[in-house]
């Protein structure tokens, strides 16, 4: 689903260029629950910027799904990035003035969906991360845990082909962070959702199917998880 071949990527700093990856050659297939450490400053939020179509300011080849992304203009990858990729943040990044419906309902609201088949998805994925009515509570109201949930509901509503998740656990202690981890992991063999995963806790490393750990902007090792 997801290839990248000798990907490089370089920010100008005055008149100096500094490399941040090197030559990144990796295949992500459909249904892997992918695992990315590394130290802070390693490259790792880089890589997932452009495997998310965050960023196309790179060199080098990306194909998904066989698609030449390295050939789309900024415009195709905002496209790319809205109908294909959910997002998880450390920090939930949810808006504390909206309810956990309105929260949840963001992506499709801007997809122009009607209003009435909103709410009747949001009452499902809820319902799917083991929330069930919660709509009308506000974040604040919230724990840690189920901020998390709220926020991974509202990743996959638009039924997207990946999800990645940037220290996912990173705000939580280690029984709720435990428990998001389950829930992915039952996204991804329920649903057959392509999981990756970024990370600092081997813990987590330990409940994907594959590691891969980047250091100063290089793949050092890429392996199953037994």
């Amino acid at each position: 689903m997801i290839k990248l071949e000798a990907i490089n990527k370089s920010y100008q700093q005055g008149k100096s260029a500094v490399h941040i990856l090197h030559d990144i050659n990796l295949n992500i297939s459909e249904g892997e629950l992918v695992a990315i450490m590394g130290q802070s400053g390693s490259g790792k939020s880089t890589l997932i910027n452009i495997i998310g179509f965050l960023d196309d300011q790179f060199e080098g080849n990306y194909f998904y799904n066989d698609l030449p992304i390295h050939d789309y203009k900024r415009s195709q990858f905002s496209k790319l990035r809205n109908s294909n990729v959910g997002f998880v943040f450390q920090n939930f990044k949810l808006i504390n003035n909206l309810t956990v419906q309105e929260n949840v309902g963001l992506p499709l609201l801007y997809a122009g969906e009607k209003r009435t088949n909103i709410k009747k998805r949001v009452t499902e994925v809820l319902q799917q991360v083991g929330l069930p009515g919660l709509e009308k509570e506000l974040p604040k109201n919230l724990s840690g845990g189920q901020q998390q949930r709220v926020s991974i509901a509202r990743a996959i509503i638009t039924h997207p082909q990946f999800l990645i998740a940037d220290e996912p656990t990173g705000a939580l202690d280690s029984q709720t962070s435990a428990e998001i981890i389950a829930l992915f992991k039952q996204l991804n063999k329920q649903r057959n959702t392509t999981i990756i995963m970024v990370t600092h806790d081997e813990k987590v490393c330990r409940q994907a199917t594959r590691l891969i750990q980047i250091l100063d902007g290089r793949i050092i090792s890429d392996e199953k998880v037994v």
